[in-house]
């Protein structure tokens, strides 16, 4: 039995872009389809968007929600009176959006197994959206550490390593690759596996997200920020343009400052010190805040919700002072950078469900978990009154 035969589009053919498809199902604004070519969000990664095409009209998907019955596509409200049961319809990707998960995600792949054998570091956990890269491994690392898995990470892509997908029954799968895997174990009936690299020391873990075919596209991994086990990297040429602007900027302050090398440096690392001490004081004032949380709530639709608008707040601040926090709240924070964070210690209302809510209604970017979640506003006027809004509205 050939087991492509019953896995996902997005698994056996991931560089396919559309499929012609019939509509099995149809909930409201929500269409089931017969065939897989969206990826649903999991793993870390979002899920795919795109088009359905009826009869010379476009209808976007914003979303796929996974069931146990299957994936359902999320479409724009305004399909709701043209789609049928049972008609056919092209599927087609947002491609741009597919492919640089692709590579993202082997990127992570990549470095996930590049930490493991240099360090025995494990990977903890791992989101990346486009060309960007956000993983937290179980060990804080030192710059030289760093450098090194970058030049073996890069050295690896410029040598094209294969990544190759290997599906199998569950039968197959203890037998054979069980033992030898990385990671997290699959229960599943029919399992997906990703390798990188054909020879020796190559590395083998259960996934079933999308990615490419070979490493070189991925063109090349570049650092973000690092500080302790929370690593950031940009690939691609979104990693390429990065590095530029650093350098421009370290050029530019080199000729403001006239301080050059280890001096340059010695010199922003006591502005930076001074920055850290009004972090400090930030944090210690979010901490108080979140101490009289109860009294600072409102009810919408019988949930206790808190909605801040502290411009001078960033995540980590957020993250630190959210361990402390009661339980049964959603607490909404407009914070730096016209970031907007959901914290939720209310186990019936999900910070993500609400975040994707957002992300749906303006197009903008984020992410997170049923815990902590965020999504960047800059260009939405009212935020907090937008997230009142739909949480007055939620059922």
């Amino acid at each position: 039995m050939n087991l492509k035969n019953f896995s996902p589009i997005y698994w056996s053919a991931p560089y396919q872009r559309e499929v012609a498809a019939r509509i099995i199902g149809i909930n409201k604004n929500r269409v089931k389809v017969d065939k897989t070519l969206f990826y649903p969000s999991g793993g870390g990664q979002l899920s795919d968007l795109g088009l359905i095409v009826y009869q010379q009209q476009e209808i976007k998907v914003v979303g796929i929600e996974k069931r146990d019955d299957g994936n359902w596509l999320q479409i724009d409200s305004a399909g709701d009176s043209i789609l049928e049961e049972g008609v056919e319809v092209l599927l087609q990707l947002d491609w741009d959006r597919r492919y640089s998960f692709m590579k993202s995600h082997s990127s992570q792949h990549l470095i996930s197994h590049v930490l493991k054998r240099l360090f025995d570091i494990e990977t903890l956990k791992a989101n990346f959206d486009d060309e960007r890269i956000d993983i937290e491994v179980s060990k804080n690392l030192s710059e030289a550490e760093i450098l090194e898995i970058l030049l073996e990470s890069n050295r690896l892509i410029n040598e094209g390593e294969e990544v190759i997908s290997i599906i199998v029954d569950k039968d197959e799968y203890k037998r054979k690759y069980r033992d030898v895997a990385r990671g997290k174990i699959s229960n599943e009936n029919i399992v997906r596996l990703i390798q990188l690299g054909a020879g020796e020391g190559y590395d083998l873990t259960c996934c079933g997200g999308v990615h490419v075919k070979n490493l070189s596209e991925i063109k090349g991994i570049f650092l973000d920020v690092f500080k302790g086990n929370s690593l950031k990297f940009f690939i691609d040429k979104h990693g390429i343009d990065s590095v530029n602007r650093e350098r421009i900027l370290m050029i530019n302050l080199e000729e403001v400052t006239a301080k050059k090398g280890e001096k340059l440096v010695e010199m922003l690392i006591n502005k930076l010190n001074e920055g850290k001490i009004l972090q400090e004081g930030n944090l210690r004032l979010l901490k108080m805040i979140f101490s009289e949380i109860a009294y600072r709530s409102q009810e919408i639709n019988s949930n206790k919700i808190v909605l801040l608008n502290l411009p001078e707040i960033d995540r980590q601040a957020l993250q630190s002072a959210a361990r402390e926090l009661e339980k049964g709240f959603l607490i909404v924070v407009l914070g730096r950078n016209d970031i907007l964070y959901f914290i939720s210690t209310n186990e019936e209302l999900s910070a993500k469900k609400i975040n994707e809510i957002i992300i749906e209604k303006t197009g903008s970017k984020g992410g997170g978990n049923k815990g902590f979640a965020q999504v960047n506003v800059k260009n939405v006027e009212n935020p907090l009154s937008l997230v009142k809004e739909v949480l007055t509205k939620l059922n």
